[in-house]
């Protein structure tokens, strides 16, 4: 492995905490990031990136300590090695005072205890030489939930032993203890335990990423010899690598040397890591060629929405040539794009997003939908991202996360998202933000690739002063006005009746407003309805079926009558009108070699049709 000469001596403020409290306290314990890689400088200067164990062992080493032990229940006792091969740890004094001691295996609570007492022991009149650290590297799994009578009298006898500790010179011989959560060990333990410190490890921020990517991208091949060109390919792989911790750099560095991607194109390798697929259908051939047609066919799949299909097809084809978020100060891990198709009920708002999915993704079924009336109480949550440690389900994790690690490049729905409890409301905001969401296990699930479609019918009825509810918008008015009056109530409905200002302010450039149909769209869609079960009826029964011009009009002026339940209304009122009819009049008609619909007619609140 080649090291890299670090060019400062300044360390983690976190490394620097630990320095100075072995100084003030026998025992520390350490939650937070544990499961890391850290960048520290080995006694040559070298910068090395190293376990958190190794961090450990080179602060002490630098302190004079003669040895770090570790003990797990699995791994038993050992001694850290040194790694940098300058140095060999001696633990002799600790190992030989303790009978039936052994390296390698799993010790009784009696032997713990008496291996403390000997870490920190000091005979009158007896140098005890360099101390001698011990670290619990799975504290919070070495005990049992709730406690046996013997691991308490041990963590009892730990506590003792931190008020009764005295220093080697300058420092205490720390016994040290790891704990992924702070409640893995009882709160009896170092509550009011002035010896005991508690600190936490931080997720690495942007230096500490960045020093890990230099370090790291210059082990992948063709890394850039133009130190300018290396200083921003570093500075952009850092910012891709935002919410990720440095072994997740590493991870990324490896990765790309195994797929022979060069340091330049890291950020394949970033999206791969991500997602966990290495194909990316964005930067596909067939996906510019799928949105050239769209801009032909996709307004004739979705009527009579000119302005909300050019909204989406600009996405789309920013999404292509990778403009998202260029406008934005680094790099995005934002989705691919967020829409907010807001508009009346039976517009075409739910067919647009399953429109995009066949475009992008060449399946109108790559599509994840959620109806958000179904998480109108707070506890739905659980259902999204999955319950919590502890509570039922929580081994099978959730919906929306469980989905989106399966299927990473697809469109994710989210229908009528009005009617989502307000604390759920919150979980977008992460995945608005940063393009990920945390679920209930902890694991992390990345959208960078996934387009998010919001729908809501706000602004169309709204609550009068007298709180029943009138129509803000109509068919009578503009396209225009109706543009202006729905996103006014967005905007009010987001700022003050939830009190989310900052989830309208990720929203609002996505918003696309629906216009109502319009008579001529509708007749379109009621032509096409007939037409449709006249075909399907035909093959049912094996004879052409046809129908007249005048029954074909009846149907057409009475399916579309109403003119606020748009195409959804005119497709429910075919099945009424002609559906429902056909079928009791095929039910009883006599075989024949063809037959043709003449009269239709409707007799209270059902429809009879006249079949020759």
């Amino acid at each position: 492995m080649t090291a890299v000469t670090s060019s400062t001596d300044e360390r983690p403020a976190w490394v620097r905490e630990i320095d100075l409290a072995i100084h003030m306290h026998p025992q520390l314990i350490l939650t937070g990031n544990l499961r890391d890689m850290y960048l520290l400088d080995d006694p040559e200067g070298r910068r090395w990136p190293m376990t958190l164990t190794d961090a450990v062992w080179f602060v002490l080493r630098q302190q004079g300590f003669a040895a770090l032990l570790t003990y797990t229940h699995s791994a038993g006792l050992a001694v850290v090695p040194d790694s940098s091969g300058t140095r060999q740890p001696d633990a002799s004094r600790v190992l030989q005072s303790v009978p039936n001691l052994e390296l390698g295996r799993k010790l009784s609570w009696d032997l713990l205890r008496q291996l403390l007492e000997a870490i920190v022991a000091v005979r009158p009149g007896v140098d005890p030489g360099a101390p001698i650290a011990l670290m619990f590297p799975d504290a919070g799994r070495l005990f049992d939930d709730p406690l046996n009578e013997d691991q308490r009298t041990f963590l009892a006898a730990a506590s003792q032993i931190a008020y009764g500790a005295v220093r080697f010179a300058a420092t205490y011989p720390v016994i040290i203890w790891l704990i992924d959560q702070p409640g893995e060990l009882p709160a009896w333990f170092s509550s009011g335990n002035h010896a005991i410190r508690t600190s936490v490890i931080p997720a690495p921020d942007l230096a500490a990423r960045m020093q890990m990517c230099e370090v790291m991208l210059r082990r992948v091949p063709e890394f850039p010899a133009d130190a300018e060109v290396a200083e921003n390919l570093v500075a952009t792989f850092a910012e891709l690598t935002h919410g990720m911790h440095c072994r997740a750099i590493r991870d990324i560095c490896a990765l790309a040397a195994a797929s022979a991607l060069p340091a330049t194109s890291i950020a394949d390798a970033v999206r791969a890591y991500r997602v966990g697929v290495p194909d990316n259908p964005w930067i596909k051939a067939k996906l510019r060629n799928r949105i050239a047609h769209a801009d032909n066919d996709l307004p004739k799949r979705v009527l009579g929405q000119p302005q909300a299909v050019m909204r989406t097809l600009d996405l789309l084809k920013r999404a292509a040539i990778g403009l998202g978020g260029a406008h934005l100060r680094g790099r995005s891990s934002r989705p691919r794009g967020v829409l907010f198709f807001a508009g009346p009920t039976g517009v075409g708002k739910t067919e647009l997003a399953k429109a995009i999915a066949h475009i992008v993704f060449g399946d109108e079924n790559a599509y994840l939908r959620f109806d958000m009336s179904e998480f109108a109480a707070e506890h739905n949550e659980a259902r999204l991202i999955g319950a919590p440690p502890g509570y039922v389900g929580f081994d099978a994790g959730g919906e929306l996360t469980n989905g989106v690690r399966s299927r990473p490049f697809q469109v994710i729905l989210f229908d009528e998202i009005e009617k989502a409890h307000p604390r759920i409301l919150d979980k977008f905001l992460q995945i608005l933000d940063d393009g990920r969401l945390t679920d209930g296990r902890g694991a992390t699930v990345h959208f960078t690739e996934s387009i998010i479609v919001f729908t809501t019918n706000l602004g169309i009825v709204v609550r009068g002063a007298d709180g029943a509810p009138i129509n803000n918008v109509t068919i009578a008015d503009s396209p225009e006005t109706i543009d202006i009056k729905v996103r006014e109530y967005i905007e009010i409905f987001f700022r003050e009746e939830l009190g989310r200002p900052e989830l309208y302010n990720r929203l609002r450039e996505g918003i696309v407003v629906f216009d109502f149909l319009r008579p001529d769209i509708l007749d379109q869609i009621a032509d096409s309805s007939i037409s449709r079960a006249l075909q399907v009826a035909s093959e049912r029964i094996g004879v052409p079926l046809t129908m007249s011009t005048e029954a074909a009009e009846v149907i057409r002026q009475a399916a579309t009558a109403d003119l606020n339940n748009g195409g959804r209304g005119v497709v429910s009122a075919i099945e009424t009108i002609l559906i429902n009819p056909l079928s009791r009049a095929l039910f009883t008609t006599p075989a024949a070699e063809s037959l043709e619909i003449t009269h239709v007619k409707k007799l209270g609140q059902n429809w009879e049709l006249e079949l020759r």
